[in-house]
Order: C-alpha cells, then sequence, then structure tokens
C-alpha cells in the first residue's frame, strides 16, 4: 500500500502531468539539464498532487458515501492534515518554479489558486469548472514551454489539450445527468441542454483537430498526430449520436494518441527522429 500522504496526491495523475511539462519543455527547445528537469517535474508533481489533495479534503463528505475508502473518510488521514498537506505541497511546487523562472512561477502559483478555488466552489459552477480542468490539462505544457524559454510553441499543445479535456468533461457530465439532477447539481447540460451541450462538445474536437495540423512541430509529428485526430473524428460521431459514454472513451484514447503525437514531437527536436 502506498503511504497515505502520497496516496492523497494520487501519484498517477502526478506522474502524467509532470510528464506532459516535461515533453513542453522539450518541444520549447528548452536545454534538457538534470537540474531544470527535476525542477520542472518536481513542480508540477506537488502542485498537481496539492490540488489532489485539496480536493479530497472539501469532498470529504461525499466521499464518505461514494468513495469510503479514500484516505479521509477512511480515517487514515485527517481533515485538517489533508488540507495542511497541500498547503505544503503547493508552496514546494511553487518555490520549485521560482528557481526555474518568473514565469514559470507565475504559472505554477496562479494554477495553485485555480487549483484551491475549483476544488472549493468552481467545480459545482456551470461550465466554470470544465473550463478550470481544461485550462488546467493544458497548462502543464505551457508551464514547460515557460522553462524551456518560448511558451509560444507550447500554446499549440495547450490548445489540443485544453479543448479535447473540455469536450470530455462536457461528455461526463451528459452522462452523469441523471444522478446530478436527483442530487440538485447544476452542470452544463442540465441547465442549457443535453442536445446543445453536445453540440458544444463537438466544436470543441472539430477546432482541436484543425489546429492540430496547424502546430509547426514537423513531418514526424503530423504523421503521429493523425492518429489522434481518427480517435477525435470517431468521438465526433459518437458525440453527435447522444453516445456520451462511447464519445467520452474515445476521447481518451485520441487524448492519449496526442500526447504520443507531442513526445514525437519532442523527440524530432532532440534529433531522435
Amino acid at each position: 500500500m502506498l503511504p497515505v500522504y502520497l496516496e492523497i496526491m494520487r501519484p498517477g495523475n502526478c506522474l502524467l502531468a509532470g510528464m506532459a511539462a516535461l515533453i513542453g519543455l522539450l518541444v520549447a527547445g528548452g536545454t534538457p539539464e538534470p537540474l531544470t528537469l527535476a525542477l520542472v517535474f518536481f513542480a508540477v508533481f506537488a502542485v498537481t498532487g496539492a490540488g489532489n489533495s485539496v480536493n479530497d479534503y472539501f469532498d470529504r463528505e461525499i466521499d464518505a458515501v461514494n468513495r469510503p475508502r479514500r484516505p479521509i473518510p477512511s480515517g487514515r488521514i485527517s481533515p485538517d492534515r489533508a488540507r495542511g498537506w497541500s498547503i505544503v505541497l503547493f508552496a514546494a511546487g511553487c518555490a520549485s518554479a521560482l528557481f526555474i523562472n518568473p514565469l514559470a512561477f507565475a504559472i505554477a502559483a496562479a494554477n495553485s489558486i485555480l487549483l484551491y478555488l475549483y476544488a472549493r466552489s468552481l467545480k459545482v459552477t456551470p461550465f466554470a469548472g470544465n473550463l478550470a480542468v481544461g485550462y488546467l490539462t493544458g497548462s502543464t505544457f505551457l508551464f514547460g514551454g515557460a522553462a524551456g524559454g518560448d511558451v509560444g510553441i507550447t500554446v499549440f499543445l495547450f490548445s489540443l489539450a485544453a479543448l479535447a479535456t473540455l469536450a470530455r468533461e462536457i461528455e461526463k457530465d451528459i452522462e452523469d445527468v441523471p444522478g446530478d439532477r436527483a442530487s440538485g447539481a447544476r452542470t452544463l447540460p442540465i441547465v442549457i441542454g443535453e442536445r446543445r451541450s453536445s453540440i458544444l462538445a463537438a466544436l470543441f474536437v472539430v477546432v482541436a483537430i484543425v489546429l492540430s495540423y496547424l502546430a509547426p512541430l514537423g513531418r514526424a509529428y503530423l504523421v503521429a498526430v493523425t492518429v489522434a485526430d481518427l480517435l477525435f473524428l470517431l468521438a465526433l460521431v459518437r458525440i453527435l449520436q447522444g453516445d456520451a459514454p462511447r464519445a467520452q472513451k474515445m476521447l481518451k484514447a485520441g487524448m492519449t494518441a496526442a500526447l504520443v503525437a507531442f513526445m514525437v514531437a519532442a523527440a524530432s527536436g532532440l534529433g531522435y527522429l
């Protein structure tokens, strides 16, 4: 079993976020010096873990019913300790970012504030929560770009990740409408309707596909991202058919393939492809 302080961070998510930031760094042409790599990875790992920890703090009453085995409801860590741990992680992540450069610190600090606000209130605010998750997912690439000294090129990676995540979050909300309506939640599909929400999600997917071919990341990237775009097209069909469960699964698969395409772009920039 994982130590409870590591478990509440959800290290798998932290690891993926840290890898995304490293990809952003390499795509931006950053020199892969060991210290810079370590600082970038640790800063993102810590801030992501802090966000997950504070999220569990605010969700402790809901988790007591739906996920009783999580650290707080199971009694393995107190709410106050979980909140204190999140503060330590936020501070450690931002401090690491400060050693990189001012822009990296600004992104880390802004994301820390947004993660706290999301856990406290934004997640139950129609569409605002979706926007926050989309931005936070894409911002890992921006952070890597900031560390590498060229945010510009990582704007493409940020946009693709944010748009795909937004579409998936909306589809997840559509799938959860029965339960959310019964609990009194006001998600986007409940507020504006499932059909309009599906159209909005489809629009995000279309824009993501178009942007993917505009990114100046080389031929190898274009070949690799085509695989992701085919999966996104399949997801688009499912969205328009009103099949939210399969749509979000295809979107997740497309996002995984897009991450591979970004890795190909990073490898190309280093001369490995």
